[in-house]
């Protein structure tokens, strides 16, 4: 193969002399067999494109071979026929990838501002093993902006598909209609990193109608003005369906399923943690082992609103364990959402100041019974002040009553601290069904 990619090189070279044009990879002499390495030759189209102010790679139905990565550059598309039948693949055995520092199949160089940069139609292939080490992405674009990958499958990498690095305000990279299965491997032994389906931490960007299954976390987003839509996280095994600290977060119309059952799910749904600025609206979890949305304080001027949470642990909670008081969580608005066949509790109030949770319901809680510490189907525990809690609904309709208590005020019995009591909360409840404490 190496003997072809050098006879092509003065072709490409003579004929890639005009901007924006396509380029069939069948023409310069890449193999479609799976059979011989392709990573040379198309990093060749790549950069003759690029010195001819950029174009599209184009690369017809095939198994395509890379024993290294694929490095893209600025005004470069690289457009497959489509994700079933465009595959591009390491050899799990062979290959210099063992060596290879890029971090991705195909991806870009961190070092240059990168823009422009578009990935469509192609399906990629890690062959990394579960929870092994030294693993690549699938498709990891570094350092970029106005940037894209849209309709791409990944298989077996460490992150599936990945935007990061970049060092403006606003990328306006967009991920949209991905499908990323067993983001499940890690790039060292002690890594901390959870391999990510989805991953965006580049201010700005937008992961739209994509899904993840089986890895460690779904879909993680970190920094500032993301938005995700239209998402589907399934079968984590790490961490959570989706986790995301960014200011001014958007997340609408996602959904994420720990497992086919409450006993065999994992994690949180959705994990909203440590910013400000949030609008969490019309998204359901379901089967979650801990909260089906877990709000981390001190996370603030946060709207939850028509999410729904069906047989989680806890269906909505304020999360505190590494941020214990005099932390908070501030702002927090809650209208309209359901918690049914919870765990424990629907609801889970703690550590939270001037927030209103109004009109929500919690239906059949504390479906792993109750204790002095998990009564409630909503719960009011410590340091809460200056909330409103008005026209909750709580209701039991089973024949088998699990829910005793609707709304617990945890500050009436159990709290002994002055300054752990609720102050200054305003209560207007009256539960359907299970005793009232507050």
């Amino acid at each position: 193969m190496k003997r072809i990619v050098q006879q092509s090189i003065f072709l490409i070279f003579i004929s890639l002399n005009l901007q924006a044009q396509e380029v069939n990879i069948l023409d310069f002499g890449a193999d479609p067999s799976g059979k011989f390495e392709n990573s040379d030759l198309i990093n060749i189209l790549v950069d003759s494109l690029s010195t001819s102010g950029g174009g599209t790679v184009y690369v017809p139905k095939g198994k395509y071979l890379l024993n290294d990565a694929i490095i893209l550059k600025s005004n470069i598309s690289l457009k497959g026929e489509n994700s079933n039948e465009t595959i591009f693949f390491r050899d799990s055995v062979k290959g210099g990838w063992s060596i290879s520092k890029a971090q991705g199949l195909i991806t870009t160089n961190p070092a240059a501002a990168n823009h422009n940069i578009h990935v469509s139609h192609v399906q990629v292939n890690g062959n990394f093993k579960k929870k092994a080490s030294r693993g690549k992405a699938g498709i990891a674009l570094r350092n970029c902006s106005k940037s894209s990958i849209k309709d791409v499958q990944t298989f077996n990498t460490w992150h599936g598909v990945a935007f990061y690095d970049f060092k403006g305000d606003d990328s306006q990279n967009i991920i949209d209609r991905v499908i990323s299965t067993n983001a499940h491997t890690f790039t060292s032994k002690d890594n901390s990193g959870r391999p990510r389906g989805i991953l965006s931490v580049d201010p700005g960007s937008k992961i739209l109608n994509s899904k993840s299954f089986n890895a460690g976390t779904g879909f993680y987003a970190y920094g500032k003005n993301i938005t995700l839509e239209g998402n589907h996280a399934e079968g984590w095994f790490e961490d959570n369906g989706y986790y995301l600290i960014v200011d001014n977060l958007t997340v609408k119309n996602c959904s994420a399923k720990g497992g086919p059952s409450p006993e065999k799910g994992y994690g949180s749904g959705f994990a909203i943690g440590y910013k400000k600025g949030a609008l969490i609206e019309n998204n359901l979890a379901e089967n979650c082992d801990n909260y089906g949305f877990r709000i981390h304080v001190p996370q603030s001027n946060t709207k939850l609103i028509n999410n729904r949470a069906i047989g989680c642990g806890n269906g909505f909670g304020i999360e505190t364990a590494s941020h214990p008081y005099p932390e908070v969580s501030s702002d927090i608005y809650m209208e309209g959402n359901l918690a049914q066949n919870s765990g424990i509790h629907g609801f889970l109030f703690r550590q939270m100041e001037n927030s209103q949770v109004l009109n929500n319901k919690a239906i059949n809680g504390n479906q792993r019974m109750l204790t002095l510490s998990t009564r409630g189907a909503i719960a009011l525990k410590d340091y809460l002040k200056n909330n409103t809690f008005s026209n909750n609904i709580c209701e039991d309709n089973q024949n088998k009553k699990t829910q005793l208590y609707g709304l617990y005020d945890f500050s009436v019995n159990d709290i002994k601290s002055a300054s752990k009591k609720g102050k200054n909360n305003k209560i207007k409840h009256k539960s359907k069904s299970g005793k009232d404490v507050f």
